[in-house]
């Protein structure tokens, strides 16, 4: 560490609002006034100062005080300092949804996020110059918690922090979505379902995934021809292939409509879902209030 360095750690920081209110007064009482000193406090301050910058800083005129030169200089150096402290501890800082043009990120799975769809509609509306970015969501709390992300959105419920605001939302149900004209729409059946082609998402053999699992327990079997990089190709393909795509309901059920299919009850009993939506706890900071009272009020 250099000098330089360990003469400015051993300073209090309190002497830069001083400096600020000498040099903007050039008084020690009326400095000592203006932030609320006594004025002994104060010119113990600026001996301190002086000390420090081998200075004087004020010095007699008269029956007045006058910045030596050197004071001249620091003066706008001062008065930026001041303000920059200011507002680095200030916990009441202005929040304007109108006008703001914050990139908010959201850290959710793939297959959640048209979930956000009504929080981003309304956002439009409040915020119109905010932007939205959906970030990696391998890892929503940690993401979350490193700041890398304004929400998240995970499965089950995320272990306790107190950096956390955990909200849990209504379970999502499963459902097996068929295309226009397959025997499945008209008959719902567990054979029908399993002597069926099947899109999945993800790459097969990689990790069971949660319908995988009920299928082995129950002993069902079914023929997945198609391995789809994310949940929009797979009812894209699905829908024109033929195939049957079980995944959950609320998030694709109103594409799936348009493209055509038709949502059915799987032929086995699914447990539903369970979402938590996350924030970090920022103590009443204005934009982090306004945020999460905006997406829970359009999702959860």
């Amino acid at each position: 560490m250099s000098s330089n360095n360990v003469r400015l750690a051993a300073l209090d920081l309190n002497l830069i609002t001083a400096l600020s209110a000498l040099l903007d007064c050039r008084s020690v009482s009326d400095a000592a006034d203006a932030v609320g000193r006594t004025q002994s406090a104060m010119s113990h301050s600026l001996a301190r100062l002086r000390e420090h910058f081998r200075d004087p800083i004020l010095v007699r005129d008269g029956w007045a005080m006058r910045l030596t030169p050197f004071a001249e200089y620091l003066h706008p150096r001062a008065t930026a300092a001041a303000e920059a402290a200011r507002l680095m501890f200030s916990t009441n800082f202005a929040f304007d949804p109108a006008t703001t043009t914050r990139r908010i990120r959201i850290a959710a799975p793939d297959l959640c996020a048209s979930l956000f769809t009504g929080f981003i509609g309304e956002l439009a509306q409040k915020a119109p110059l905010a932007s939205i970015e959906f970030v990696d969501s391998t890892m929503s709390r940690q993401a979350v918690l490193k700041s890398e992300a304004d929400i998240g959105m995970g499965f089950g419920t995320p272990k306790a922090d107190p950096n956390l605001v955990l909200v849990k939302t209504a379970p999502l149900d499963w459902c097996t979505f068929a295309p226009v004209g397959h025997a499945y729409g008209r008959t719902p059946t567990t054979e029908i379902w399993s002597a069926s082609r099947h899109i999945l998402v993800g790459q097969g053999g990689v990790q069971e995934g949660p319908v995988e699992k009920v299928l082995r327990r129950q002993g069902i079997e079914r023929h997945v021809f198609c391995y789809a990089s994310n949940f929009s190709a797979a009812l894209t393909l699905a829908s024109e292939t033929g195939a049957l795509i079980t995944t959950l309901r609320a998030p694709f059920e109103h594409t799936a409509h348009r493209l055509g299919m038709t949502a059915h009850p799987p032929p086995f009993d699914m447990p539903a879902a369970p979402a938590t939506l996350m924030f970090r706890e920022d103590y009443d900071n204005p934009f982090s209030v306004w945020l999460r009272k905006l997406c829970l009020a359009s999702i959860s």
